[in-house]
This record gives structure tokens, C-alpha cells and sequence, in this order.
């Protein structure tokens, strides 16, 4: 009985300071005439209809709508994450064994757009001389390329058989700050020293 003790004490304690404007609040509502006490009355069971409302139930409800609007974004990119996943189970597995065969071209194009090089700015072929793919660029973004070599190394053993990059201008001559300009040949490993 000790926690109730003290409940009732601290409630006295912030009732006490209370009690005369409750004390004059009642005696304000006897005084009313029964119609204007309904109103009262019914306009403090709005007001805290109201309040229940705003308080308790509106934020799950917002809560609700936002996570039934997000859900299918979600949705979404835990596709994208899963065909990632198996796009890199795919890689990892092609990295384990040698290399025999160079990808094929669709594969090499669709590396280079998601490595961030748009179309525009490359062209794929083959190389004059030997086996292996000519890789053409007109002002491709060196970091982006710098990083698609190293995933094409990566994931598909290839070698760069022969680099002849220059900086890329405008119509001006003036440099373009981080594009290039040129070809790369890529080979597989055992053609890479066949020149």
C-alpha cells in the first residue's frame, strides 16, 4: 500500500493548489441553466474528442499511410539488392575460374553504363591486330573509366593489352577537367602477350 500512499499524496499535492479555481469552476457551472450546461458539457466532450483524437490516434494513422506509400519503393530496391547480390554471386563465380572466353559485347556495354560512362561516349570493337576488344572513347569521365577497368580485371580477367588516352577539349582547344579521350585494348590473359 506504500506506492498508493504515495500516489494519493503526490495527487493532494498537485490537486491543492487547484482546488479554489475548481472550487469556483463548479460553482460558475451549477449557476448555468440546464440548456447551457449541456452545451458545456457537450463542448468539453468535443474538446476532448478532440484532443484523444489528435493525440492518440492521428499519429499511427500517419504512420500507416506513410509506411503503406513507402512500401512498395522498399519493395523495390530489395529487388534491385537482390539482383545485385546475384549479379555478384555471377562475378565472383566467373573470377574464380580462368577466363577462356572475352564477354560478350552486351555484357561489356551494360558494365560500362552502370560503371556511369553513357553510350555517347564509348564505342566498342575489335582491335587491329590480335584477339580482344577495342574499347573507343570520346570525353568519357576518366574516374569513371579508371573504375570500369578495374572491374573489368576483376570480373573478367582482362588485361590491358595497349592505352593511348589525351586529355579532352572543347571546340576551343581548352582542356576538359577529368575527360579523355582515345583506346583501350583489353585481351585475356593468356592473349595479352600475343602482340
Amino acid at each position: 500500500m506504500i506506492p498508493f500512499q504515495r500516489l494519493h499524496a503526490a495527487w493532494h499535492s498537485v490537486r491543492k493548489p487547484l482546488d479554489p479555481a475548481l472550487t469556483r469552476a463548479r460553482q460558475r457551472f451549477l449557476a448555468l441553466a440546464p440548456r447551457e450546461r449541456r452545451l458545456v458539457t457537450g463542448a468539453a466532450l468535443l474538446l476532448g474528442a478532440a484532443i484523444v483524437f489528435l493525440g492518440l490516434i492521428e499519429p499511427p494513422l500517419n504512420a500507416m499511410r506513410k509506411a503503406q506509400a513507402e512500401l512498395p519503393a522498399l519493395r523495390g530496391q530489395a529487388a534491385t539488392v537482390a539482383d545485385l547480390t546475384a549479379q555478384a554471386r555471377a562475378m565472383r563465380h566467373r573470377s574464380a575460374a580462368p577466363a577462356t572466353t572475352l564477354p560478350a559485347t552486351a555484357e561489356l556495354s551494360a558494365s560500362l553504363e552502370r560503371a556511369g560512362l553513357p553510350a555517347a561516349q564509348w564505342s566498342l570493337g575489335q582491335p587491329e591486330t590480335g584477339a580482344g576488344v577495342e574499347l573507343t572513347l570520346n570525353q568519357a569521365a576518366s574516374s569513371a573509366l579508371l573504375r570500369w577497368l578495374d572491374a573489368a580485371g576483376r570480373d573478367w580477367g582482362l588485361v590491358i593489352r595497349s592505352v593511348e588516352l589525351t586529355r579532352a577539349a572543347n571546340v576551343n582547344g581548352r582542356p576538359l577537367p577529368g575527360l579523355v579521350n582515345g583506346h583501350v585494348t583489353l585481351a585475356l590473359p593468356d592473349t595479352a602477350g600475343n602482340r
